[in-house]
């Protein structure tokens, strides 16, 4: 039986239910929606992962026999990654350029692209003809993933049959890449976030040799100048003395120039850095499993705005430790409203006592309960910033603190 005439299902997921208006279900789940609950955001840390979703996704939404996804490398060419339902490797790790072929286009014109027969198509070039038809693919769509003004990748799904893909398959797909730009973007942002922290502790232990053995290295050689100045009449002595001070003298600049590579970048000083040290700390502390994320740029804060906000990350770790009896926590940060935001999210308990804050831009915020928490907000509002505490739809509690830049 061949693949365009096998059964429904046999070779490729059955295409979905349509609702009236022809648009396919929303997708739910991690590439369905932004990420909201700590849970989802958790899983953005891994790209591989995150591709390998989107594939997934895209080929069980669209119906397809094969999905792809790619993105933008070297060059401005996207490379397919991540894949599902192929039956080659032809298309694996296969290099996209600008402009060529039906994922090109998508990366060219930044708008989807459909074709029902791939190979006598006109509105694209045919330099992948070969790894296209070695997998019997003959229908083919492909849209862009977005990230700002950019194009960062293509999401292609195929069939192996002549056929239409539907404007409400556009949407769906186009929904799964919105939501893959997510996790890209937060995967980017988590590579700088340990690279930051990397520089940060080469820096810490550059402090910490320069201070032991860098002083030492110092203390050994005047004790050595001294001896050599008190054996000035044995010349033997005195020389071998010498060529150990000369010794010493050459340690200590190889060690000032090790300790001048460790130092190379300026001290970390980045907010996402401390705060992902925060993290680290309470997990090792609880057992509790805590993730930082970066979900954006962050705009420079001055030392009192970076302080309060801490704070506030602090203090809310502290309190899910002592109340929440959660079992995961995630703190992210993103640049929002004019400000910086923090936002604490547990999959604990709750606590009733905390009450609800209004968002930004709403009637000023009620008092929070707790000696803590009532000082943040004091202080945060000195600032011109806010304080939430809101109860998850799930479980636990989310607080928000947010303060404006200068």
């Amino acid at each position: 039986m061949s693949a365009a005439n096998a059964p429904e299902g046999a070779d490729r997921p059955s295409r979905p239910q349509q609702h009236a208006d022809g648009q396919l279900p929303r997708p739910v789940g991690l590439f369905g929606r932004l990420p909201r609950e700590h849970t989802d955001l958790v899983g953005l840390l891994d790209r591989k992962a995150a591709l390998r979703e989107a594939a997934r996704r895209a080929r069980l939404l669209a119906g397809a026999d094969i999905s792809l996804v790619g993105q933008v490398e070297d060059e401005g060419s996207a490379v397919f990654r991540s894949w599902a339902g192929t039956r080659l490797r032809g298309l694996h790790d296969l290099v996209i350029p600008c402009g060529l072929g039906l994922g090109g286009k998508v990366l060219a014109t930044g708008r989807p692209c459909r074709v029902r027969n791939y190979a006598r198509s006109r509105s694209i070039t045919h330099h992948f003809d070969e790894p296209i038809g070695a997998e019997g693919v003959q229908s083919m769509l492909g849209v862009p993933v977005h990230h700002a003004d950019r194009v960062i990748g293509v999401i292609c799904v195929a069939r192996r049959e002549h056929a239409d893909f539907g404007n409400g398959t556009i949407t769906a797909l186009s929904e799964i890449a919105d939501a893959t730009s997510v996790a890209l973007t937060v995967a980017d942002r988590a590579d700088q976030q340990r690279q930051a922290e990397a520089a940060a502790e080469r820096r810490r232990i550059a402090v910490a040799l320069h201070d032991s053995v860098g002083a030492m290295l110092f203390t050994i050689g005047a004790q050595v100048r001294d001896l050599r100045a008190g054996y000035a009449a044995e010349p033997a002595l005195a020389d071998r003395l010498g060529t150990v001070e000369r010794q010493l003298a050459e340690a200590a600049a190889a060690l000032r120039q090790s300790l001048a590579a460790l130092n190379e970048l300026p001290p970390d000083r980045s907010l996402s850095a401390a705060v992902a040290g925060d993290c680290r700390a309470f997990e090792d502390r609880t057992g509790v499993a805590s993730r930082a994320l970066t979900l954006t740029d962050l705009p420079e804060l001055d030392p009192a705005r970076r302080h309060m906000l801490l704070a506030a990350v602090r203090e809310a770790l502290l309190n899910v430790e002592k109340h929440a009896r959660a079992s995961s926590v995630v703190v992210s940060l993103a640049a929002t409203d004019g400000g910086v935001m923090a936002a604490i999210t547990d999959d604990g308990v709750g606590r009733a006592d905390q009450g609800d804050a209004p968002a930004n831009g709403g009637e000023a915020a009620p008092p929070v309960r707790g000696i803590g928490l009532a000082a943040l907000q004091d202080g945060l509002q000195r600032l011109g910033g806010t304080l939430q505490v809101n109860s998850n739809e799930d479980a636990g509690l989310t607080v928000r603190a947010w303060v404006p830049c200068l």
